[in-house]
């Protein structure tokens, strides 16, 4: 063998093994970055997670056992009702009086009171 095929083989070698050492770093550097995603989106999903109580709660207001966080309670609104009842009747009171004392005493006009007369039963 001469020197010169040596030298030629050794220099084959040599850029063979410089594109091998490109694209193992390549490949090291992919690998690095989707290590580093894995783990940032192992930790955003351990904080992001829901715990069972979360769960059971969701599942119960699906089933309607118990009511949503912010809905008001069954006495809250039977109060309010209760007041806005007072207060129609009230503004009925003081149509029908304003209205009687335009008539001089007549009969309520069916436009004062707005056409129904509300029993206070409730449910319409």
């Amino acid at each position: 063998m001469s020197l010169d095929g040596l030298r030629a083989w050794i220099g084959l070698v040599e850029r063979k093994l410089t594109m091998r050492t490109r694209v193992f770093l390549v490949l090291v550097a992919i690998a690095i970055g989707g290590a580093g995603a894995g783990i940032v989106l192992a930790i955003d999903a351990q904080d992001s997670a829901v715990s069972k109580d979360d769960l059971q709660n969701v599942r119960d207001e699906l089933a309607g056992t118990t009511a949503p966080a912010g809905a008001p309670q069954a006495s809250e609104l039977e109060a309010e009702l209760e007041t806005l009842q007072a207060e129609v009747a009230a503004l009925r009171a003081e149509a029908a009086s304003a209205a009687q004392g335009k008539d001089g005493g007549g009969e309520v006009p069916e436009t004062a009171t707005g056409g129904e007369e509300d029993d206070g039963g409730g449910a319409e």
